[in-house]
């Protein structure tokens, strides 16, 4: 409704006003005390209005619109106030109504909130009121409510503020009138449904009404909401052809099937035995047995370590064999064995023999996937599984999945492990014991209280290089050290000459928190105990200095017998097929967008396969999508399976830069870590620059050309190796030095 206009009389200095050519604007006959009435309640009165209540938001505005200002905005956020002329009568009257201006605010809350549930509002300076009307659809009698709104005269509204009679207001305003365009778009909704029928997806099409619908209950113009209607059809169109091109990935990824994928193997007819029993059981020794007889063959180890030790058993055999890790690729000579670890597995060329090693490790978290895939798609003729017996039902399963029953040798341990009756104090450690500690720090801090006592100790962690632990190892195998402290890294599979294995705790940190120690990893790091051959027994314990309550929770757990995880499924993880296919299907070329389908939209088999975690992929995917967007989608794909160390952020920034300066130059640039770091370095210093010694050869092997150096590489290795191991020799406390 338009403002009255202006009158010109001259300005009134009884009338205090922000802006004092405003007193042109107000009613004739207006007393001054009214004035100051309707200012001292401004903030109280419907009728006055602020910036806000317009889409423009602006003082300008309200002043084009012949508004009075009543006061200026201030600070803490207090907007400007002002009211229309045509309104300072009604405003009189409300406070006629309502006297007391102390009332007057929870009222108008009130009354507002009353007005919302009778689908009244103001926009601007209009009353509005929402209307709902049905609509039947051709399409099974489907039903759609749609919602308009239509002015309303204001002056009900007024009276309603004033005695909130909602009856009365109710009468004034009537019936709702109809839908002005309720033909045209009843006509319009027919056709969509109609287009969406033709798509020939029946099933789906239940999910089109309650977007349909969505639109219809916001209130628009009629143009608005028919383009919207149009757009919302198009959506649902879109999704129902990628919902269609998903189902057909999972068709063709063979998921459903998914051994079905490793041709190779499939076609073989493998001869699968399971070669099951605890630590010291002579598993292990039977399988390199029959790998030494072979035509040619693989052995697959969990750890480099293994596989350098694999591989050197085989040596001493007299079979030449060639060495395959994630950064190097060593042939030997006449070679006819590899000894690989496990993620490296060849799955498309035949060989004689195989033999996956540690294969309860498919209930791992992260690196399950890895044995998933070799023990469906490794193509070997004769293929050696060798497991922790609780493991059986799972793999049994998996090979039954590719068509497969296995045989099964059961081994038994040679010497049991015996429970002693107390725990040892450190003071009464003896030659062959080794004690067990789960972080770098314990292992450390236990290293130099041990040795205080005039010990010699080789130690054994996570953090330190295959070549390192392999050297301690040695040293304690051969008597140059008489104790060992080490990780859990001992129960995977190191042969040493261990009499007593001593736990200096029974709970260890997972990465999330502190936990007690399973069932299977009590027995896999007891096991350790009384090696056949080297000890006539073994024996385990705890140290008198563990928790209170640490040899209770060992003699509970040392009898019970470790169990698969309930209701388990093997873990998969894409390769490059998987990657490439979804990406040409969906035509994406983001890493991180293929992988978030590969892990949250495809449907696996749900009985028997769930996707692996892929969390630092997917990180890694968007990093290098985001720094590295230039290389091929094969290429980051590459680089999204880095081993990097994500806790060590130096580590991370020098992967993106090399993978910038890959997609930017061809070249990675310089391992700037040649220069920050020697032999003489801190422990964790050198300890880190491995880390990045690894990753830069890990990626010079999948990447020729970009990355070199290699020689400088491997040679800064091995002085890092011979400097650490002077350390750990060395009578000097490490643990509580920087870096700990």
């Amino acid at each position: 409704m338009k403002p009255e206009t202006p009158d010109a009389r001259p300005p009134a200095p009884a009338f205090p006003l922000p802006q004092p050519r405003h007193a042109a604007r107000l009613p004739a006959g207006l007393a001054p005390e009214d004035w100051a009435r309707v200012r001292q309640a401004a903030h109280a009165l419907p009728q006055v209005l602020v910036p806000a209540d317009f889409d423009d938001g602006s003082d300008e505005m309200l002043d084009r619109l012949g508004c009075i200002q009543i006061s200026r905005a201030a600070g803490g956020g207090r907007p400007s106030r002002w009211i229309l002329p045509q309104h300072i009568a009604v405003a009189l009257a409300q406070l006629e109504a309502t006297p007391q201006t102390n009332t007057l605010r929870p009222q108008l809350q009130q009354r507002m909130a009353q007005l919302e549930g009778l689908g009244l509002r103001r926009e601007g300076l209009v009353f509005t009121r929402l209307c709902v009307h049905p609509i039947t659809l051709a399409h099974e009698g489907w039903r759609i409510d749609l919602s308009h709104r239509v002015p309303v005269p204001e002056e009900p509204v007024w009276a309603f503020f004033r005695d909130g009679d909602a009856h009365a207001l109710r009468a004034a305003l009537g019936q709702a009138p109809e839908y002005s365009y309720t033909a045209e778009l009843t006509l319009h909704l027919n056709h969509l449904i109609a287009r969406s029928e033709a798509m020939g997806h029946a099933s789906q099409l239940a999910s089109l009404l309650p977007r349909l619908q969505a639109e219809c209950g916001v209130p628009m113009p009629y143009q608005d909401l028919k383009a919207a209607l149009t757009r919302a059809q198009d959506r649902w169109e879109q999704q129902v052809e990628e919902q269609d091109t998903l189902a057909s990935l999972g068709r063709e990824l063979a998921f459903q099937g998914y051994p079905d994928s490793f041709d190779a193997a499939r076609k073989l007819g493998r001869k699968v035995t399971l070669y099951l029993g605890p630590p010291n059981s002579g598993k292990t020794y039977s399988a390199f047995e029959r790998l030494a007889q072979a035509l040619d063959g693989a052995y697959l180890a969990p750890l480099r370590l293994l596989a350098l030790e694999g591989r050197d058993r085989l040596v001493a055999r007299g079979v030449p064999c060639s060495l395959l890790t994630g950064e190097e690729n060593v042939p030997a000579d006449g070679a006819r064995v590899v000894s690989s670890t496990i993620e490296m597995v060849n799955t498309r060329d035949t060989i004689d023999v195989a033999v996956i090693d540690e294969a309860q490790m498919i209930f791992d978290d992260s690196r399950g996937w890895a044995w998933t895939q070799a023990i469906v798609g490794v193509p070997a003729r004769e293929l050696i599984i060798i497991a922790s017996s609780y493991a059986a039902p799972a793999i049994e399963r998996l090979l039954l999945l590719c068509g497969e029953k296995p045989e099964k040798r059961v081994f038994e341990r040679k010497q049991q492990v015996q429970l002693m009756p107390a725990p040892v104090p450190m003071t009464h450690l003896h030659a062959g014991d080794a004690v067990v500690a789960f972080s770098r720090r314990d292992v450390l801090m236990l290293r130099d209280q041990i040795a205080q006592s005039g010990h010699v100790v080789s130690v054994i962690y996570g953090a330190l290089p295959p070549e390192v632990r392999r050297r301690e190892a040695e040293r304690f195998a051969v008597g140059a050290s008489d104790v060992l402290v080490a990780t859990d890294a001992i129960g995977m599979g190191l042969n040493l000459p261990i009499r007593r294995v001593l736990f200096s705790t029974l709970t260890k940190f997972d990465g999330v928190g502190d936990r007690e120690l399973s069932v299977s990893e009590v027995h896999q790091i007891a096991g350790r105990a009384g090696r056949y051959g080297m000890h006539d027994e073994g024996f385990v314990s705890v140290l008198k200095e563990a928790e209170a309550d640490a040899m209770k929770t060992l003699r509970s757990l040392l009898p019970k017998e470790p169990r698969a995880p309930r209701d388990f499924k093997c873990p998969v993880a894409p390769n490059w097929r998987h990657v490439q296919t979804i990406s040409q299907r969906l035509g994406v070329n983001s890493l991180h967008q293929v992988l978030t389908v590969f892990m949250q939209q495809l449907r696996l088999d749900d009985a028997h396969f769930e996707v692996a975690e892929l969390e630092q992929m997917l990180g890694l995917a968007e990093m290098l999508d985001r720094n590295a967007g230039a290389l091929s989608l094969q290429e980051r794909f590459r680089y999204a399976q880095a081993p990097v160390d994500d806790r060590l952020p130096q580590v991370v920034e020098q992967f993106q830069a090399w993978a910038a300066s890959h997609a930017r130059t061809g070249k990675a640039g310089t391992p700037w870590f040649l220069d920050d770091v020697d032999e003489h370095s801190r422990l964790d210093r050198m300890e880190q620059a491995l880390r990045q010694c690894t990753l830069w050869l890990w990626l010079d092997l999948r990447f020729p050309d970009v990355f070199g150096h290699v020689e400088a590489v491997i040679d800064l290795r091995g002085r890092l190796n011979d400097g650490i191991e002077r350390h750990l020799k060395g009578k000097k406390p490490l643990w509580q030095r920087r870096g700990r």
